[in-house]
């Protein structure tokens, strides 16, 4: 798209090399420092309007860095994410990757401007979305046991989201639909193309067997005079007739019973 290439292009200036090593670094550290500090240090550090705007500027940044809740989860989350956002930035290149990241982020942030709060949850998931969407077909496994296909998973993911936006509040769905700006972004237009092909193969497919229909359905032979055919009458024998000028079949029936077909020469040919 030529509105991503030229966002790569202003990106490129402060793109950061291996970026979500260096998010999920910061959020590591900020789950244990809040671990010790007993959440003190994320009321320091979430997206506040209020706060905000009262000179406590630093939260529009380190919202960013509060990882979710529960101990054991919030590590494998983290390394996930490391994981996938290695990954993504190896494939697309260190300037796409933080194009399509920072943008999710300048999107995140500007909900939280106009609803007064923010998280970068979903933000965070979809980049495993992108994954899921980039590398359908790689393996993961859950619990470092189980392997599944990615796009599987990502099923999995996309329906939970649709399920949390019906039945959350018009603040938690407008959140989810933000947070994916960036993704129908990136992938929306491919997602678009890819529709169209399938269904130009599909109606070419049923060209051709709607084709191979009709051949079958085609007849061979086809009486001049009575128009039986050897669908009509799987036994019946035809015949061209030598006295007919022209390529003219008759059946057994009619083969000697039929006006002979002969070419009418004008008068101006005969000149």
């Amino acid at each position: 798209m030529r509105f991503l290439d030229k966002l790569d292009r202003f990106v490129a200036r402060f793109a950061i090399r291996d970026l979500m090593k260096y998010i999920m670094m910061a959020s590591f550290l900020v789950f244990i420092v809040d671990m010790a500090s007993n959440g003190l240090l994320t009321q320091m550090l979430y997206f506040n309007r209020e706060l905000i705007l009262q000179g406590q500027i630093w939260r529009v940044i380190t919202f960013i860095f509060i990882p979710g809740s529960g101990s054991f989860l919030v590590i494998i989350s983290l390394f996930f994410y490391y994981y996938i956002g290695r990954i993504l930035e190896m494939a697309w290149g260190t300037t796409r990757f933080n194009t399509y990241y920072f943008m999710g982020l300048f999107f995140t942030i500007l909900v939280g401007f106009a609803i007064g709060y923010t998280t970068t949850m979903y933000l965070n998931m979809t980049l495993f979305l992108a994954y899921a969407s980039t590398f359908p077909d790689s393996l993961v496994n859950i619990y470092f046991i189980l392997p599944v296909k990615v796009k599987y998973l990502g099923y999995i993911y996309g329906a939970t989201v649709l399920f949390q936006f019906i039945t959350s509040g018009w603040v938690v769905r407008i959140i989810i639909l933000i947070s994916l700006l960036n993704f129908f972004i990136f992938f929306g237009p491919g997602f678009m193309k890819d529709r169209r092909r399938k269904s130009k193969t599909q109606q070419m497919r049923r060209n051709i067997e709607s084709a191979k229909l009709t051949t079958r359905v085609s007849t061979i032979h086809k009486c001049t005079v009575c128009g039986i055919t050897e669908k009509d009458d799987p036994n019946m024998e035809f015949r061209f007739c030598s006295k007919c000028e022209g390529n003219y079949e008759y059946c057994e029936k009619h083969i000697r019973n039929h006006e002979h077909k002969t070419k009418i020469i004008k008068m101006e040919d005969r000149r």
